[in-house]
């Protein structure tokens, strides 16, 4: 029992000394400038007093030092306050803490105006200070005697002193060149012309690239001018400067017809290079191998290539539903409505542009709403822009729930407003629900909005419109049958009507004479007896008194008892 208790107050012991130990609670002595505290600052824009500090125990972490000052700051005015706080006494060694005197110069010369009994502990690989707020302002304890660089200056002490030097990496020290023209493999005629350009130093930062390119493009009429300028040498290893020729390609096929002496610093994550003008136009500085993504097209390279792949925001490639307010989840079919029906919709990507909103629906609608019987609504939340497009499901509300069928539709965040891709539904009176505002009551001055549909662009799927000619060909094969018999049967009625007429003028022509008149009742009687088988009865009215025949004959036999009949006027 005994040994039990003894292990449990050793170990309650370790555990306290653990979190008393200041090397393990310590804060973190936060200044707003890391070298304020500095005693090399003689800055004061702003005084620091530490009449507000928390007694505790704190850590220094700056790059100016987190050594307390053990020499007198003589005359105040350092550390970013009127009395500068130094540590009269020496650091304890490892692991030792050590009790010191902490001692406020005045700036009238006093090195020990005010005077704070502190701790120091040296916790091998850094030191915690156990301060104390001071009884006046402005008093601040000090640390370190490092200070920031200059603006434009950098060191290998993470940009303090001591060894600060010039750095053009830094964006303070170069210009950009912003032009995607200037890509080796555009192809474009242009009229970029480096004469006016102001030597120094330039970070190209076009997505096209920011290499200058070390082989020639022969033939000119590359990177936007006439007269292309490539890099005759090889880049440097991090960090360093190489100096190298810059050559002046043309449109004759030469390399080098002039060229220019450069430098170029490798920064790590870009190039920079020290440029000089042209001497002339056109001539340009080549920078970067991509290019523009073709019309329709975008990619994760802000537009340009590698990547490029079909954009649902390009207008070229979205139809666009207009003016169909009544498809707001906020408007219930009427008895004298027609009803939206999708099942006319041509499958694509579309753009909403309605008063009563231009985004599709996604909570639970009923039936009835949006205009249809049928109302379809979207599972799921609206993508964001860095979503690109998403797959997402719309429900389509029955009679018995709200969600009897399913449907995928594709969604893309274009920022200021979404692309749908909606597919043809099945189902007559069935409507994708668009908006959540109620409809502009028609009596109103709302102006009168025209329901347009815009369809998309047609799908240039080869395998689909393979498919799409294969089933239309049966169908093509039935038309063109029925319009081969249709043709047949008009050219047998036709023909059957051409020689009718001909029977029948045979027949008539014997009745007319060379002059084209008809023969009087005499000369029919002799024409008759000449041709033995037609005879005629004559019936003489007093409108016709010369007898002339112009009536219809009728055939008969030779010897027959009947004749035919000639009616005389």
């Amino acid at each position: 029992m005994e040994k039990i208790l003894t292990l449990f107050l050793i170990l309650f012991i370790r555990v306290l000394t653990i979190n008393c130990d200041p090397c393990l609670t310590y804060k973190v002595l936060d200044t707003q400038n890391e070298d304020a505290r500095s005693v090399a600052n003689a800055a004061l824009p702003s005084a620091i007093c530490d009449n507000t500090l928390e007694a505790g125990w704190y850590r220094v972490t700056s790059f100016a030092g987190e050594r307390m000052p053990t020499e007198c700051v003589y005359g105040g005015m350092r550390c970013g306050t009127s009395m500068s706080i130094w540590m009269n006494g020496t650091y304890p060694n490892a692991g030792d803490v050590k009790t010191v005197q902490a001692c406020a110069a005045h700036y009238d010369g006093d090195c020990c105006k005010h005077s704070y009994d502190i701790e120091v502990k040296n916790c091998t690989n850094y030191l915690v200070y156990n301060l104390v707020p001071v009884s006046t302002c402005y008093q601040a304890y000090c640390f370190g005697s490092e200070l920031a660089c200059p603006a434009g200056e950098t060191s290998d002490n993470n940009g303090f002193t001591p060894g600060c030097r010039y750095e053009p990496c830094l964006e303070e020290n170069h210009q950009t060149l912003d032009h995607w023209e200037r890509s080796v493999n555009n192809p474009d005629i242009g009229n970029l012309c480096d004469n006016t350009l102001t030597p120094g130093w330039y970070r190209p930062i076009s997505a096209v690239g920011n290499t200058m390119p070390t082989e020639c493009p022969v033939g000119g009429y590359k990177c936007g001018t006439s007269s292309p300028i490539w890099m005759d040498g090889s880049y440097p290893s991090s960090g360093e400067i190489a100096n190298v020729t810059a050559c002046v390609g043309n449109y004759n096929g030469g390399c080098c017809t002039s060229s220019y002496d450069i430098q170029v610093k490798n920064c790590d994550e870009f190039y920079i290079y020290n440029l000089k003008p042209t001497s002339g136009c056109y001539q340009a500085y080549c920078f970067g191998t991509e290019i523009k993504c073709p019309v329709g097209e975008t990619s994760d390279n802000e537009g340009f290539t590698p990547g490029c792949e079909f954009d649902p925001c390009h207008s070229s490639n979205y139809g666009i539903l207009e003016g169909e307010m009544k498809r707001s989840s906020n408007y219930t079919l009427q008895s004298d409505d027609v009803a939206i029906e999708d099942s006319r919709l041509t499958t694509g990507w579309y753009k909403i542009n309605s008063v009563t909103g231009n985004d599709i629906v996604n909570e639970t609608v009923g039936m009835m709403q949006c205009g249809t019987l049928y109302p379809l609504w979207m599972e799921g939340s609206l993508p964001d822009v860095s979503d690109k497009t998403v797959d997402r499901k719309v429900c389509q509300s029955g009679l018995y729930t709200t969600c009897d069928q399913k449907y995928d539709i594709k969604v893309r965040n274009c920022g200021n407003y979404r692309t749908y891709y909606l597919t043809q539904l099945n189902v007559d009176k069935s409507a994708y629900c668009f908006g959540t505002f109620p409809v502009p009551d028609p009596t109103t001055t709302t102006p009168t909005i025209t329901t347009t549909r815009r369809p998309p662009p047609v799908d240039h799927n080869p395998s689909k419109d393979d498919e799409d000619e294969k089933d239309d060909k049966p169908y093509i094969w039935v038309i063109v049958g029925m319009l081969a018999v249709l043709s047949t049967i008009l050219l047998a009625i036709l023909l059957v009507k051409f020689f009718l007429q001909r029977t029948v003028s045979k027949r008539a022509v014997s009745f007319v004479d060379v002059k084209g008149k008809l023969p009087t009742y005499d000369e029919a009687i002799l024409q008759n007896e000449k041709n033995n088988g037609l005879q005629m009865v004559q019936t003489v009215t007093p409108s016709n008194p010369a007898n002339q025949f112009i009536g219809s004959m009728t055939s008969v036999p030779p010897n027959s008892t009947k004749f035919g009949q000639m009616k005389l006027y």
